[in-house]
């Protein structure tokens, strides 16, 4: 079946106007296309998208400047959700059970970019369903950089602990509630945790500049962190220190003594390169299986594009470190993985920046275009949804949650039938539909509590 492969490509990319290239990663051949173009975004240093995190309402949200906005897929439709009068909008992240707990948080730099600015800060908004806006914002921490080594990304993880990267540590200022040069953890309301490691907000401490922070599905969390010279992807360990201001990546860079005492105590990358990294994000998903891993954006002069990350099955080692898109588009500040298999990323970073979306046409192809194979109700739901297959047939029905991960996976046949979903935690979800001659349909399922 390889002759037709050429052909249906061609016949999906005529079905869309926006500007798009045919391009490979390994054996995938993908449609890279512009989700949001540089209007959106004014040119030059201090202008560039810097955060990306997929929603729970099925959006792509980012941070712009003083803004946080929303771009839907579906519509194309772009939303602000929320404008500050002065400062600069990191990172963004949401609660895991939004619907139950409708908290955003993000990281602003109280100057006008975080590159010129020495203080960033942490809040918590409440969503408003009814306006798609942010109100009552409620200040967590803060924590002092030295201008653009400020880390500043934050994820809500499995514990329900919100982590948050920051930047620059020295050793003389290991004090309590000194928060520089860390990954913090902390409580939803903004609280130290009462099983922290220490009395304050410190997970781990020694780093330089983690410009990235991501966790997979058995726990573990990761920091990709830009070095002095040599940068790192580090596996995280509660308590532990990260090298920083003695080591830079596994070079000493104090006097011996130091080192010698340090490398008794200092956790070591990963991995080791020069490849200046920033966002980081984890990829799951049947679309475009060589992403399968962490997924890395590159902001570096020398163009490196976007590295990949295939780990082994406790996710504690890099099995293959992999480089793709390389040349074309210049810095990329972050990625971001949609539930559909798609991939977001900001190409650009301080040029022409421009919000590109990686797709593999094929792995959405239907029979039908623009008609679903299949059917379902209620929608939201709570305890079951009932589907309709539009043809009868046969297939893999596959429900993915907002990360990318399987959650459940049958095999379907006949008209029609019922899944349970009383187990499943509230929130967005995907239906995949692959028929059994190929095809795949997907749709979007909400579930409430």
């Amino acid at each position: 079946m390889k002759h037709y492969i050429l052909p249906l490509i061609l016949t999906i990319f005529s079905l869309t106007t926006k500007a798009q290239t045919i391009d490979t990663i390994g054996n995938t051949i993908v449609q890279i296309s512009v989700a949001l173009d540089s209007s959106h975004f004014a040119n030059g240093y201090m202008s560039s998208p810097w955060d990306l995190h997929w929603g729970p309402d099925q959006k792509l949200w980012y941070t712009n400047n003083k803004t946080l906005c929303t771009y839907d897929p579906a519509s194309q439709a772009v939303d602000t959700i929320l404008e500050l009068p002065t400062g600069y909008i990191l990172a963004v992240t949401t609660h895991t059970n939004f619907f139950n707990n409708p908290y955003v948080y993000i990281t602003v730099d109280t100057a006008s970019y975080y590159g010129v600015g020495n203080n960033i800060q942490v809040y918590r908004y409440e969503y408003n369903f009814a306006g798609d806006s942010l109100f009552n914002p409620l200040f967590l921490l803060s924590w002092n950089h030295p201008g653009e080594h400020s880390g500043g990304r934050i994820i809500f993880g499995q514990d329900d602990k919100l982590y948050i990267s920051t930047a620059e540590y020295y050793i003389g200022n290991d004090t309590l509630f000194n928060n520089s040069g860390k990954v913090l953890r902390v409580n939803p309301d903004g609280t130290v945790p009462f099983d922290n490691p220490r009395a304050d907000y410190t997970y781990t401490y020694g780093h330089r500049n983690p410009q990235g922070i991501v966790q997979v599905p058995n726990g573990n969390l990761f920091v990709s962190e830009y070095g002095q010279q040599w940068d790192e992807l580090n596996l995280l360990e509660e308590n532990k220190y990260f090298g920083w201001i003695t080591f830079d990546g596994v070079s000493c860079i104090n006097n011996q003594d130091s080192c010698d005492y340090y490398d008794s105590t200092a956790v070591f990358p990963l991995d080791v390169a020069m490849n200046p990294p920033s966002g980081i994000d984890y990829y799951n998903h049947p679309a475009i299986p060589e992403f399968t891993g962490l997924v890395q954006a590159v902001t570096g002069a020398i163009k490196q594009g976007l590295i990949v990350y295939t780990m082994n099955s406790d996710f504690d080692s890099v099995i293959t470190k992999s480089y793709y898109l390389t040349q074309e588009y210049g810095r990329v500040r972050d990625a971001c993985a949609a539930s559909d298999g798609s991939l977001y990323f900001i190409a650009g970073d301080r040029s022409v920046p421009k919000i590109c979306v990686i797709r593999n046409p094929l792995f959405d192809a239907v029979a039908e275009p623009g008609q679903s194979s299949f059917t379902f109700y209620p929608n939201p739901t709570k305890d079951k949804f009932f589907y309709r297959l539009h043809s009868g047939d046969k297939g893999n029905m596959t429900i993915f949650d907002i990360s990318g991960k399987i959650v459940h996976q049958q095999k379907v046949s006949g008209d029609h039938g019922e899944i349970e979903t009383g187990n499943y935690p509230a929130g967005s979800y995907t239906i995949s539909l692959e028929k059994s001659h190929g095809t795949v349909s997907s749709q979007r399922l909400v579930i409430i509590k």
